[in-house]
């Protein structure tokens, strides 16, 4: 079922937007007994878009394909984004759009280097993105202007993809992945979760669930740790993204409801974040492990720390007895088997440290 899926329920927002199937949809809904029995759960599933496509997955295909179409639409050839210099952002936006003939330019800012960053680093090099070190936040924003003026086709050839996608043209992905959640629900005669955990980063996933489940009529509760500095993240920021998301919505179809109290069915954790971005904490490589077991794939920087989250709060007895679901939005496909063999020379003096070189 790899179609627009906001078509059925919003069909004047659906042709209002530029729209690419990108993933393969609907993501499993994958249930836990055992680990649900464990944590003394009523119920466990887990949202596999880790499995979203075979090229690379995660929750940035949902995001994707409402953002680079909207860059063709435009008349736009590249794309210039952002994040860390292991951003899975910055990798799914290389991979997709290069598919789609854009050339993408990935803004990246210093991370704690791992095995698992140098590799992420080959493999965008590999899709063919132009990398581009940045010192801090701010110059991203420098960097992007002197693309944009330099670029041979012209500055209005060049697309600006926000941080982790979170624009409210991206968020409609995950409406449209609310709704897919609640089609598998009402398909399978289940009551809706009454949690549903899911990392808190840049936002835009957490913002498009939750306007989507609350058109939808869940009931559904949002909690997201925090797995990013505070001021990406804050309540204040979830509600301005909500609330501009709903508008922009609202206007090109106003069947879509105009929703009061932003941030009604969203709880922002900051507990789970520990001393800092990338950083790994007890708790998410607990997780990790954890959902190894269950042969679901986690890592620590967002994903290990959301299910550190729910494991937390299941220990201290708010969820017992309740319908849980977590929402993985890590990647679990292979990378290239060549990565090794991937020519360097496009990677910028100061990222060459993460893979071991000078």
């Amino acid at each position: 079922m790899s179609s627009n899926r906001l078509e059925r329920h919003y069909p004047q927002l659906a042709a209002a937007l530029p729209y690419l199937v990108l993933g393969e949809w609907p993501t499993p809904l994958q249930e836990l007994p055992e680990l649900a029995a464990r944590l003394r759960l009523g119920r466990l599933a887990v949202k596999r878009d880790d499995l979203s496509s075979p090229l690379y997955g995660g929750n940035k295909i949902r995001k994707l394909e409402y953002l680079l179409p909207d860059a063709l639409a435009g008349g736009c050839d590249a794309v210039v984004t952002y994040g860390s210099v292991g951003s899975n952002h910055a990798l799914a936006t290389s991979v997709f759009a290069t598919r789609l003939g854009l050339l993408p330019h990935a803004v990246l800012v210093d991370q704690p280097p791992s095995p698992v960053v140098a590799q992420k680093l080959r493999y965008l090099l590999k899709t063919g993105a132009v990398v581009h070190a940045a010192g801090s936040f701010n110059q991203t924003r420098q960097i992007f202007e002197r693309i944009r003026d330099s670029h041979p086709g012209g500055a209005a050839r060049v697309c600006d993809i926000p941080w982790g996608g979170s624009s409210w043209r991206g968020a409609v992905g995950f409406v449209a992945g609310a709704f897919e959640l609640a089609q598998q629900v009402r398909d399978a005669g289940d009551p809706p979760p009454d949690f549903l955990y899911v990392s808190g980063g840049t936002l835009g996933t957490v913002i498009g669930l939750a306007l989507g489940l609350r058109a939808a009529g869940l009931a559904t509760r949002i909690v997201a740790p925090r797995a990013v500095p505070s001021g990406a993240a804050s309540a204040a920021h979830a509600a301005e993204q909500l609330q501009e998301a709903n508008r922009e919505i609202h206007a090109r179809d106003p069947a879509f409801p105009l929703l009061d109290e932003p941030l009604t069915n969203i709880e922002l954790r900051p507990e789970f974040y520990g001393s800092g971005y990338a950083e790994a904490t007890p708790g998410a490589l607990e997780a990790i492990e954890l959902m190894r077991e269950q042969g679901v794939k986690l890592e620590s920087t967002y994903t290990g720390k959301a299910f550190a989250g729910l494991m937390a709060d299941a220990r201290s007895g708010r969820l017992e007895g309740k319908r849980v679901l977590f929402w993985n939005t890590y990647s679990s496909a292979p990378y290239p088997a060549d990565l090794d063999t991937v020519d360097l020379a496009g990677l910028p003096a100061a990222f060459l440290h993460y893979l071991g070189k000078r």
